[in-house]
């Protein structure tokens, strides 16, 4: 829990190219095996870290899981998050 609610420095330490091939695969990792409060903590956190990024969409598979989750908790969370980021998308990114 309070590696993910670090998520905004380690995008700015590590930048973008890293976030995307070594921190997402391992979000899909904790998405797929974690319990409902570490999915709300990464719902949260990663709509609170997308404006960290050059790449606004990087965050958008790993909301859509958690979009999909039984939990209902979980689920508004990453709709929050998915909000967020689609109001500052452009609509070609969209």
């Amino acid at each position: 829990m309070n590696a993910i609610h670090r998520l905004k420095i380690v995008i700015l330490t590590l930048g973008d190219s890293v976030v995307k091939n070594l921190v997402m695969p391992y979000m899909d990792e904790l998405i797929a095996s974690q319990d409902d409060e570490v999915l709300f903590a990464i719902a949260e956190e990663l709509g609170k870290c997308w404006d960290f990024l050059e790449d606004k969409t990087l965050f958008l598979p790993q909301l859509e899981k958690l979009a999909r989750s039984d939990e209902t908790v979980v689920r508004e969370q990453a709709a929050r998050s998915l909000i967020s980021i689609s109001e500052a998308l452009s609509d070609g990114e969209i």
